[in-house]
């Protein structure tokens, strides 16, 4: 029996198998690609939109918060009724030790209380007022910041995702250096879900609660 050919048989019954394997491999990625990953659960892809959320604030709404290293050191902010100042001039000349105010920037004012034990946590004694600057994401209106970016991004808040916008910039004066707040229209107050900065770490705790008219 001549075995003549009989390397060039099996040469072409080899690059056949490979080319079979290469072709199962090519619809085996292809299925992963455009069939299983479509089918996962994911958040969609979100446009950049930004609104500010301190233009939807209301009398009444309070914000709880705290340092992340000292979580029993809780104060809340609640805003003013006299607060919802969009056109300063229209509005008080002061609000406690704050005056000028009818030539001051845009602002939200919010009554700072210490926290209080029981159904109305926000009733202790009053400390201060803050006015929030409408374009200092969430900042006090006595600092300056420099913006370096702003991207939409989903949160995990409560049980579930929640669209925010990542403001990253250089805060100057007290407490200066590189912060990080994450703002949605959905949280009380400032629109603040959470703020970071380098020294030290802080993030912030929200809930909704709006003051019954008298």
């Amino acid at each position: 029996m001549s075995t003549e050919g009989m390397p060039g048989v099996a040469s072409r019954l080899g690059e056949r198998f490979t080319v079979g394997v290469l072709l199962v491999m090519a619809v085996a990625l292809a299925c992963v690609r455009f069939v299983l990953l479509p089918q996962q659960d994911s958040p969609e892809a979100l446009a950049f939109h930004f609104e500010n959320p301190m233009l939807d604030a209301l009398p009444g709404e309070r914000v709880l918060f705290f340092p992340l290293e000292k979580p029993t050191n809780q104060s809340c902010s609640v805003v003013m009724e006299s607060g919802l100042t969009i056109r300063p001039h229209a509005g008080p000349e002061r609000l406690g030790e704050h005056g000028n105010l009818r030539t001051s920037l845009p602002y939200l004012a919010s009554a700072i209380h210490d926290a209080a034990r029981g159904a109305n946590v926000c009733g202790g004694r009053q400390k201060g007022i803050v006015l929030y600057a409408l374009n200092y994401f969430g900042m006090p209106a006595d600092t300056q910041v420099r913006v370096d970016s702003i991207r939409p991004r989903w949160m995990k808040w409560g049980e579930r995702e929640l669209p925010v916008y990542e403001v990253v910039f250089e805060r100057y004066g007290a407490l200066g250096g590189r912060w990080t707040t994450y703002v949605a229209t959905e949280a009380p107050v400032a629109g603040l879900v959470k703020w970071t900065s380098l020294l030290p770490h802080q993030t912030v705790v929200l809930y909704r609660e709006v003051l019954q008219a008298p």
